[in-house]
């Protein structure tokens, strides 16, 4: 049967959901007085928490405070993990919300250690958001870096124990944001199929046998990136920063104009009907690559080795290729060797020591 207490407290949530705080303290402060002359301890606590963030919406948070304590010492006392758990987030908020960050994060390492008993993830995600931005008041980036790099982490765990295709909102309700907290993260084998990361700051991001497939990478900055075995069919990497990145053996059959490959390794890389006008491919690894029926119009091609690389009819206009290495190459004519050569490009022998750079 339901107590006049328990209606009590119904009736504050619902008071407090439209936004009538003082009607709602009221019905829990009636319901805190029922179930102390009762001896219901359990929800007299839960009472006290719910008037604590009353006197928190009404702007008390020392109230607030003394109400949240009330309910973490009758929790402890009951031995109640979920009500000290409760009681712990709130206090962290409120002192959170004074500015006091110390106690604020005290109280939010007190939590996570219960959240870890209970094995919950997903608090434990959200309490390493609020420990992250405690320690970012305080100025220590480097427990800000490893809030971050756990918080990560437990992003791919729920990814793949809920077996979702949307890492995106994991991360997003744990409280990263994908445009800048992804840098240097360990994104390997996770879906971003239509994923917008358009601008993204990514550097050293290791996104290898990754499915980008209709992703928007576009401006992005990928730099140092390990790409490698990824998918990234029809993916838009417009203007996207590859300086560096490890390309080797992804799919890359799509829209790379006017990108930055400098220096990047594309061994065994599929370009097939890649778009790369005006792309920077100056010192890039393309040995055995495949560029069947790339666009590489006003490509910059400096330095870079094409060894066994198959670009049976690619788009050659306005190339630059000065020093770019053509050994053992598929898909070129002898005129369009010669073509090359005039441009600056080095033809190898496949017999070693034979060089016939100047075309002899």
């Amino acid at each position: 049967m339901t107590s006049e207490g328990d209606l009590l407290l119904k009736q504050g949530i619902a008071q407090y959901q439209q936004g009538e705080f003082e009607a709602a303290l009221e019905s829990w402060r009636q319901a805190v007085t029922l179930y102390r002359d009762m001896a219901e301890r359990g929800r007299e606590g839960a009472a006290l928490g719910n008037m604590g963030a009353a006197y928190q919406a009404l702007g008390d948070l020392k109230a607030a405070i003394a109400c949240y304590e009330q309910h973490l010492a009758i929790a402890q006392d009951l031995e109640d993990l979920q009500g000290q758990g409760n009681a712990l987030l709130n206090l962290g908020t409120a002192y959170s919300t004074l500015g006091e960050y110390e106690l604020a994060i005290a109280y939010q390492q007190r939590r996570m250690a219960i959240a870890i008993a209970m094995a919950d993830k997903a608090l434990e995600g959200q309490l390493l958001y609020q420990l992250k931005i405690g320690y970012q008041h305080l100025g220590e980036g480097d427990r800000v870096r490893d809030c971050q790099d756990r918080l990560l982490a437990i992003a791919r765990e729920l990814f793949f124990e809920t077996k979702s295709d949307d890492f995106i909102a994991i991360a997003h309700s744990l409280g990263l944001n994908p445009l800048e907290d992804f840098a240097g993260g360990n994104l390997s084998n996770l879906d971003f199929h239509y994923a917008d990361l358009s601008r993204a700051e990514l550097e050293n991001a290791d996104f290898s046998n990754a499915y980008l497939e209709l992703a928007d990478l576009s401006s992005a900055n990928l730099a140092g990136a390990n790409l490698s075995h990824a998918q990234l069919t029809n993916a838009n990497l417009n203007r996207t920063n590859l300086c560096g990145a490890n390309l080797s053996d992804a799919d890359l059959c799509t829209n790379l104009n006017r990108a930055n490959l400098t220096n990047a390794i594309a061994r065994r890389t599929n370009f097939t009907a890649a778009y790369l006008r005006g792309a920077n491919l100056s010192g890039v690894c393309l040995v055995d690559a495949i560029l069947k029926n790339a666009d590489l119009s006003r490509a910059n091609l400096t330095d870079a080795d094409l060894t066994g690389a198959d670009v049976s009819r690619v788009e050659w206009t306005g190339v630059i290729c000065d020093r770019a290495r053509f050994v053992q190459t598929v898909g070129v004519s002898e005129s369009l060797k010669q073509d090359l050569i005039k441009l600056g490009a080095i033809f190898e022998s496949e017999d070693p020591g034979i060089d016939n750079a100047d075309g002899d």
